[in-house]
């Protein structure tokens, strides 16, 4: 965590010419979770409802194979179960990566992440 403020902080600094001395948090305070132990957190209906309510809805999943922070086989697991026919399955995209949870600090791993990002833009924008 100390890399990433202190790098951000000396971006914010050095380039953009702000400073604060506010702290720097690099991830979100998502406790207390509200799942039961042991078990990860399934927003499968969640999604099939959003899906459901707007066939233009589109999502793209980006997986990084040696993710410590998230379940990988849930991710599969959950988009496995969105929906039983075929037009939920066609939209959704699981890309997938070398490296984990911040695959994207890679600079190879980046430019992937984001030719793939704007191609599902391109792909689906307009309702299309």
């Amino acid at each position: 965590q100390g890399a990433y403020s202190a790098i951000f902080l000396d971006y914010a600094k050095n380039e953009l010419k702000w400073e604060s001395e506010l702290p720097y948090p690099t991830s979100a305070n998502v406790r207390p979770w509200q799942y039961e132990e042991g078990r990860y957190l399934n927003l499968v209906d969640n999604l099939r409802t959003a899906m459901a309510q707007n066939p233009y809805l589109h999502v793209m999943v980006v997986n990084g194979y040696y993710d410590m922070a998230t379940p990988f086989a849930g991710t599969e697991y959950t988009f496995d179960h969105v929906g039983y026919e075929k037009t939920y399955a066609d939209r959704i995209s699981l890309t997938y990566y070398e490296g984990g949870h911040m695959m994207y600090t890679r600079p190879n791993m980046l430019k992937a992440v984001h030719g793939d990002i704007a191609a599902f833009v391109k792909r689906t924008q307009g309702g299309k």
